[in-house]
């Protein structure tokens, strides 16, 4: 290799180095605004108050939908309509929390190929898991095509018992909002695709 070919490859590796600790650099107005969400979201488990709105980006820690071992759990339900309806609860009973994390944990990736199903009207649930420090936020579809995501995973809830689980722990009120009677009533399985 001549002198030349090294000088540039030198070169070229310092380049890619420097453009590599670039990249690496922090972006203090994000660090920033992942903290409020962070305190915001400690603080609506703690209060046990929900948001207006699911957040556009949600805290998760890991690649399950629900990584944390969580003491409570804030639910907090919207319906998009022209009577917008929202309800929460807040959940602290180990064995609800265990079961809800184990189905949720245990969904799978929604199917590829056609899918044929139910209207999507809008309707969510913003759950958000804390252990007191840490947060997970998941959001759950609960019309069409219903997944829950945490942000970086989508689990197809499909003919699992999330939903129920879910619609059992908020108001029976959201539940009829949403699904109408029949379900709610009768704790029948939830609309789901066909």
């Amino acid at each position: 290799m001549s002198v030349r070919n090294r000088t540039a490859a030198w070169i070229a590796s310092v380049l890619t180095l420097g453009v590599a600790a670039v990249g690496c650099a922090t972006d203090p107005a994000a660090e920033a605004h992942d903290r409020a969400a962070l305190h915001a979201a400690l603080e609506a488990v703690r209060t046990a108050h929900c948001p207006a709105a699911p957040p556009d980006v949600l805290i998760n820690g890991g690649g399950s939908l629900e990584p944390l071992v969580a003491n409570r759990l804030l639910l907090c339900g919207y319906v998009h309509s022209p009577a917008a309806t929202t309800a929460q609860a807040l959940v602290t009973g180990e064995a609800a929390l265990n079961r809800l994390r184990t189905s949720l944990n245990e969904l799978a990736e929604q199917p590829s190929g056609r899918v044929n199903c139910p209207a999507d009207t809008g309707a969510k649930v913003l759950e958000i898991f804390g252990d007191g420090r840490h947060v997970a936020e998941l959001v759950e579809k609960l019309s069409g095509c219903q997944v829950v995501s945490n942000g970086r995973f989508d689990g197809w809830v499909g003919n699992s018992d999330v939903g129920m689980t879910v619609m059992g722990l908020l108001p029976t009120g959201f539940c009829r909002a949403v699904w109408r009677a029949a379900p709610c009533d009768r704790g029948a399985a939830a609309p789901g695709p066909r």
